[in-house]
């Protein structure tokens, strides 16, 4: 392959990462940012109003379209790097966990973002029912609360994953330790908070 051409390929794939981790991590900074609070006490996570125009458009076009358009390009890009690049554990890890995170999201837009878009909820009314769902179980087993906890397990690996991938491709951050270990760092703090946040939840909080 011609020069030309593989640069023109590194910046298609530089261009498929950042569709991931930039509207991803929006979606799990804010979401950390608000349910995480649970963990501090609060007593009412979400608020009472439907959100401003605004803020929807800017939530539609910076994050759900973007993540829509990622999932629809990973098709071709997987099937691409399947027949370019030599497989590991590593890389099938994070293809299983870009299929949950997928699911996870859809789950997650459908049962509880979408009815707030439409105006037909409040944001505390999904947090209130996600509680409610979070502390049953079917055969004395929580299933909802296990879904949940396999969902931000892999977003934080899929993110995680795909900050490295970045950093990886720049000649300045590829050789850094720090910024390696700080891809790992935002997978580890994003899981571990996601999941003391739903164990919190389910107890009850």
């Amino acid at each position: 392959m011609q020069p030309a051409a593989n640069e023109r390929l590194a910046r298609w794939d530089r261009a498929f990462e950042l569709t991931s981790v930039v509207p991803l991590g929006a979606f799990v900074l804010l979401h950390l940012l608000d349910y995480g609070r649970v963990l501090f006490g609060a007593e009412e996570i979400g608020g009472r109003r439907h959100p401003s125009l605004l803020v929807l458009a800017a939530e539609i076009l910076l994050v759900w379209l973007p993540l829509v358009g990622h999932a629809a390009w990973s098709f071709a890009v997987v099937r691409r790097r399947r027949a370019a690049e030599p497989g590991s554990a590593a890389i099938l890890a994070h293809r299983i966990a870009g299929v949950f995170t997928g699911l996870f999201l859809v789950d997650h837009f459908v049962r509880f973002r979408l009815p707030i878009l439409r105006g037909l909820s409040h944001p505390s009314d999904a947090v209130v029912r996600l509680a409610a769902e979070l502390s049953t179980t079917r055969g004395g087993v929580p299933w909802i609360a296990a879904w949940n906890l396999a969902g931000v397990v892999a977003v934080a690996f899929h993110l995680a994953f795909g900050l490295r991938r970045i950093a990886e491709r720049s000649e300045r951050f590829r050789a850094s330790r720090a910024v390696h270990a700080g891809c790992v760092a935002a997978g580890v703090v994003a899981g571990a908070v996601g999941i003391l946040t739903i164990l919190r939840l389910a107890a009850g909080a």
